[in-house]
């Protein structure tokens, strides 16, 4: 059975990913958390974040060489992705999803994409010009 209890634990997750414009990994999301729940266990924020992305409140993302990280969902429809500086590890959000029309393409087809990951990696321009 689905744990959907609104804990404290789950709420302060969902405040800490609210406030902030990037994915965000565990140990992110615990340094953000302990100073309020001082003894709280990073199994308990992985057990909530298990639960947060059953209810579909949060997306995860496979980046930095496919360490994970999770951010609040703004639609239930929609997703994010991301071009990762090699160098800062900067991240920034695509305008778009670049599969949407693959996707389309492959529903005419009878097929169901469940889930895709898209993660593109180089060098953003303040660290270029660094290196120029």
């Amino acid at each position: 059975m689905e744990n959907t209890r609104n804990t404290k634990q789950k709420q302060l997750i969902l405040e800490v990913l609210q406030h902030t414009n990037c994915p965000m990994s565990i140990n992110d999301i615990y340094q953000k958390i302990v100073s309020q729940i001082p003894h709280i266990a990073k199994s308990t924020i992985y057990r909530n974040i298990d639960a947060l992305l059953k209810q579909n409140l949060i997306d995860k993302y496979y980046l930095n060489d496919n360490e994970l990280f999770y951010q609040i969902k703004q639609s239930s429809h929609e997703h994010n992705h991301y071009v990762i500086c090699d160098c800062c590890k900067k991240m920034f959000q695509l305008p778009l999803c670049p599969i949407h029309t693959i996707e389309d393409a492959m529903k005419k087809e009878g097929f169901t994409i469940s889930e895709h990951y898209i993660q593109i990696s180089g060098i953003c321009k303040e660290c270029k010009a660094k290196h120029e």
